[in-house]
């Protein structure tokens, strides 16, 4: 008997393709440096945020906010990175705040127990009004 399936590796590289759409954007200033992430974070972007947000930590701002406003979906790896990013923000003494209303991140955050490690704000604006109180 003869087996004509195409070995997996002679998949079309759409049948392979893990990557997920993901903008990045910073805003710096005197007050605060936000990084505005859009799209599904997944393993195949986590490092990428990761690396956004530990560049800008490196510049030392006076605070750090990610805006995942309108990110979708967050994985695990994302999480991961975020928690890694807080860990160093901690050490050097610079706020970190996350900022989102989306249940899509709100309930793994939840379920993980991640909603009380990480400062989470529903606005720039209610993250901007923390940090000045």
């Amino acid at each position: 008997m003869t087996d004509y399936r195409a070995p997996t590796s002679d998949l079309p590289r759409s049948g392979r393709r893990f990557v997920s759409s993901l903008d990045v954007t910073v805003t710096a200033s005197d007050t605060d440096t936000v990084v505005t992430v859009s799209g599904e974070i997944d393993l195949g972007v986590a490092d990428g945020v990761r690396r956004s947000l530990d560049d800008e930590l490196r510049f030392r701002p006076p605070a750090l906010i990610a805006d995942l406003s309108e990110v979708s979906f967050c994985d695990s790896s994302g999480f991961t990175a975020f928690v890694q990013i807080r860990a160093k923000a901690e050490e050097a003494r610079i706020p970190f705040i996350l900022v989102t209303q989306e249940r899509a991140l709100l309930r793994p955050m939840s379920l993980l127990g991640l909603d009380a490690v990480f400062n989470v704000h529903p606005t720039i604006a209610s993250a901007r009004d923390s940090l000045a109180n």
